[in-house]
């Protein structure tokens, strides 16, 4: 298979999911989180707002912004984050 196999995850809800690299973008993904929210009925309209970190466990801190898709690997544990100005 080929893509990127990633994970959302905000609060207690874990869920994962598939992405090709050629639709892999900050913009995509973020709309990716907006589905993700939508879907566990967390608000809408939030694309402004979402704010995504990689989980790297290797670091002294652990999250990670993202600000490129660049910056995304395969089997990534993405962390949604709302900002305040929500």
């Amino acid at each position: 298979m080929s893509g990127f196999s990633l994970q959302f995850q905000s609060g207690l809800v874990l869920e994962s999911f598939h992405i090709e690299p050629e639709n892999l973008s900050l913009r995509r993904l973020k709309q990716e989180a907006v589905d993700f929210v939508n879907k566990h009925r967390l608000g809408d309209r939030l694309a402004d707002h979402i704010l995504l970190y990689k989980h790297d466990p290797r670091s002294v801190n652990i999250l990670q912004l993202i600000q490129s898709a660049d910056e995304i690997s395969e089997g990534c544990l993405l962390e949604i984050v709302i900002s305040r100005g929500f």
